[in-house]
């Protein structure tokens, strides 16, 4: 009885497609699902919270670009090499055309701009924190022979401008619609 020599130009093909698959949508599950959640509900400051789910971000931007450039590469070449263009396959490579469109928008458009305003408002309320803290001096008080601190600001409520809203509402849509690409094409593969 022969034994066939399993095709590892196939099975490599495959595999850096699957996983790159595999990695965007199990890193949005995570991200939407797991972490972002729980970081906005353990951590007591929003903007705190905001700021390392912007770092988390950045680098699932990066891990998805790579991911976006194997799908494409991996999939021109099954198509060239061994694949038919079936009503399967067209959905399947629709479904990763989507993802790939959302994924760099996302990761070179919109998470840049979401970036780029937090940074302003962090430099802006740092600046504005030190103007009142010169212009408006602390309240002293003697409690026994000890001097105690008391600050006279009140923290200000953290509320979203309608830039961030904006942006952010855009970012959860794309990442919506990345996870359902990506689902689609996890099935049709």
């Amino acid at each position: 009885m022969e034994v066939p020599i399993p095709n590892f130009y196939f099975m490599g093909v495959q595999f850096i497609h699957l996983l790159a698959l595999s990695i965007l949508v199990g890193g949005i599950v995570a991200i939407g699902f797991i972490i972002a959640p729980t970081l906005f509900r353990r951590i007591k400051s929003r903007r705190t919270a905001g700021e390392l789910m912007g770092e988390i971000l950045r680098k699932f931007d990066i891990l998805s670009l790579f991911c976006i450039a194997a799908l494409i590469i991996t999939g021109i070449i099954k198509y060239w090499t061994w694949e038919n263009l079936t009503p399967w396959n067209l959905t399947r490579y629709l479904a990763i055309l989507v993802l790939s469109g959302g994924g760099l928008y996302s990761a070179l458009v919109v998470s840049p701009k979401l970036r780029s305003w937090m940074a302003s408002q962090s430099s802006a309320k740092v600046g504005a924190v030190s103007r009142e803290t010169a212009l408006r001096p602390s309240l002293v008080l003697a409690a026994s022979g000890s001097a105690v601190v008391q600050s006279v600001e009140a923290p200000a409520p953290e509320e979203d401008p309608p830039d961030f809203n904006r942006l952010h509402h855009i970012s959860v849509r794309l990442m919506t619609l990345n996870l359902i690409c990506g689902v689609i094409a996890l099935l049709m593969a």
